[in-house]
Formats: C-alpha cells, structure tokens, sequence
C-alpha cells in the first residue's frame, strides 16, 4: 500500500493541544513551551499559532484535578516533528493530557505566517481545584446534600400552598 507524500515546499498542518495542572507555576509552563519551540525548530517545522485557552474544567477528573490549563499549538511540520512534541509532552511531569491532530496535508510553507510560542504569555489567575468528590457526595447522600434536599422539599411544599390560596392541612382542594 502506498503512502502519500508531500509536494516539494509543502508541509502537513497539524494542532496539538495539552492541558497542564491547575497549580503548574509558570516558569514551568514556559520549560514545557520551550521544549516545544526547540523539538519544532530542531525538526525544521514552522510554528503557525499558539493559544492559551486558560483554566478551564475538565470533563472528567484526571490525576485527581478537576481543572487543567489548555494551551493550544498549530504548526506545519512531518510525522517526525509531531513524534518529537508527543514525547516532550510525555516527559513533562506539568502535563496531564494532550493530543495531536492532522488537519490538512500539502500545505505551501512560502507565505506562511510564523508565530513565537516565546509570545505566550501563561498569567493564568489561580483558581483552587475542587475538592475530591466522594461517592455519597456525587450520588447525594452526604448529610449537607440530604439537608439541603429537605430545605428545598419544605420550600417547595410552601410554595404550592401559597399558590393554592389554601392553608396547610386543611385538606380542602379543588381536585377531591
């Protein structure tokens, strides 16, 4: 079966996205981007963009946070170039996920705009990761959860009777 190849002065465009922990400092966040400006350069890729979507929630825990930084990377480069960023990534103890993706193939580098992963600035603001949560917390039957329930039950109770125009327990209603 035969591979498809680029055309002489055309690259693939691939984006990668990783998420660091909620607590990394910067100066570990710039280590990580530096390694990945160094693993593009070193193989003759071109940086195209470079996002920082901030702290954001996470759709299920991972490694026990419930919060990640995602930083998002876009670049022109080979199969090797992705390989040396994936392995970069792996190696950094800040990372928790990340995933690399083809988005087009033959690509004209010439006219390319270039950007500077340096220009990233990682003034994230501190959000404290939520707590563990249990499972008689997710499921609802820790004792602030079953309390609130019986407040909002009560709540609820007085509020149909306000509707209703009719006291409590006098048993008159107009569908008996």
């Amino acid at each position: 079966m035969s591979r498809l190849a680029t055309a002489p002065g055309h690259a693939r465009e691939y984006e990668t996205i990783y998420i660091l922990r909620p607590n990394t400092e910067r100066e570990k966040a710039d280590d990580v981007s530096g390694k990945l400006n160094e693993a593009i350069k070193s193989t003759g890729a071109l940086l195209t963009g470079v996002e920082l979507w901030g702290q954001r929630r996470l759709a299920y825990p991972i490694a026990k946070h419930h919060r990640g930084i995602y930083v998002y990377v876009k670049y022109l480069g080979k199969g090797a170039t992705v390989s040396e960023i994936e392995r970069q990534l792996r190696l950094s103890d800040s990372v928790i996920r990340y995933q690399s993706v083809q988005i087009r193939q033959n690509v004209p580098i010439e006219g390319t705009e270039i950007a500077e992963m340096s220009s990233m600035a990682f003034e994230v603001p501190f959000e404290a990761d939520e707590p563990e949560q249990t499972v008689e917390r997710e499921l609802g039957l820790d004792a602030n959860s079953l309390e609130r329930r019986r407040r909002d039950e009560r709540e609820d109770m007085d509020d149909l009777d306000d509707e209703d125009g009719m006291g409590r327990g006098d048993g008159n209603s107009e569908e008996n």
